[in-house]
C-alpha cells in the first residue's frame, strides 16, 4: 500500500501536459538567454547581451538593446517563431519596457521585455491583449 504514491507519479506523468513546450518555459528561456551577459556564463563567447553602462541613458544604448534582444531571441529561442522587439517606453524606475511579438504553437505570442538600465535585469511576461 505505501507504493500506490510512487506508481501514482508514473501514472500523472503521462496525463500532464509538457512544460518543456510551454509558453512559460519559452519565457524562462528567453529571460535566462537575456540574464546572461556577453562572454559569461556559457561556452559560447557571443551568447547574452553585451555590456550596456558606457551607453547608459543614450539613444544608441535603446538601438542597440533593441537589435540585440531580438537577435538572441531569434537565435536561442527558435518555439517562438518570428520575434519582432520594439521599445515601448520607460518608466521612472528606469526600467526600459520592450514589446516582443511572434508566432508560438502557430499562435500570435505577445511577450513584455523589461530591461532595467542600472543592473542589467531582463525579465519576461505575457502582455495581456
Amino acid at each position: 500500500m505505501a507504493r500506490a504514491p510512487f506508481l501514482d507519479k508514473f501514472a500523472a506523468r503521462s496525463q500532464r501536459p509538457n512544460v518543456r513546450d510551454s509558453l512559460a518555459h519559452v519565457m524562462r528561456n528567453i529571460e535566462a538567454v537575456l540574464n546572461t551577459k556577453n562572454g559569461y556564463g556559457f561556452f559560447m563567447r557571443d551568447f547574452g547581451l553585451g555590456g550596456y553602462t558606457e551607453k547608459l541613458g543614450t539613444r544608441e544604448l535603446v538601438e542597440a538593446l533593441t537589435a540585440e534582444i531580438q537577435q538572441e531571441i531569434a537565435q536561442h529561442e527558435p518555439r517562438l517563431v518570428g520575434p519582432d522587439v520594439k521599445l515601448r517606453g520607460r518608466d521612472s524606475q528606469l526600467w526600459l519596457h520592450f514589446d516582443c511579438k511572434g508566432t508560438f504553437d502557430e499562435l500570435p505570442c505577445h511577450l513584455r521585455i523589461v530591461f532595467h538600465t542600472v543592473t542589467g535585469q531582463v525579465r519576461v511576461h505575457v502582455e495581456d491583449t
